[in-house]
């Protein structure tokens, strides 16, 4: 991919479908990425579950905060502040849940249980921001877990451990 430069930013030109504008995500952090990697927090508070609602492409789904590793963390520094950035929720105590290794793109999903601290109200904070919502949406919320087997949580793995997970805990 070419990345261009727009004053301190990095900008990572996304192509939209066929009559519908160009999107630029801004990636404050692409030069200190670690590549092939995905960390994303599973925070239970309560009956709720932390969940990001997206709109991409007309495609409507959602997703566990979470995000790309920087060359200076690990992974549970990573979803601290990824659950940090995406849903203003503030998150401990991570640990590995499961790993999903996609050998066709050679990438890698790491799946952390979190323990929530604090913060009520899930808000953007980080670079998402800067997204277009029209064509982008991204929109963190609290979901009640009896309704995670209605919902279009991806990818599919993450939301059939979570179903396992929950089923599991209610035994």
């Amino acid at each position: 991919m070419i990345y261009f430069e727009l004053e301190k930013f990095k900008v990572l030109p996304v192509q939209m479908k066929k009559n519908k504008s160009v999107s630029m995500r801004y990636h404050r952090d692409v030069d200190i990425r670690v590549d092939g990697e995905r960390h994303a927090g599973i925070t239970i508070k309560g009956d709720k579950i932390l969940l990001v609602h997206r709109i991409k492409d007309g495609y409507e789904y959602y997703v566990f905060p979470g995000g790309h590793r920087r060359k200076e963390e690990n992974g549970e520094e990573t979803v601290i502040r990824e659950t940090y950035e995406e849903a203003g929720i503030e998150v401990k105590n991570p640990v590995l849940a499961f790993d999903f290794r996609n050998y066709v793109k050679m990438t890698v999903d790491f799946y952390y249980l979190c323990t929530w601290k604090s913060g009520e109200e899930p808000r953007l904070i980080g670079e998402e921001l800067d997204a277009d919502p029209a064509i982008d949406l991204f929109d963190p919320m609290w979901m009640d877990v009896k309704e995670v087997e209605n919902l279009n949580i991806l990818p599919k793995f993450a939301k059939n451990w979570l179903e396992q997970y929950l089923e599991d805990k209610e035994k």
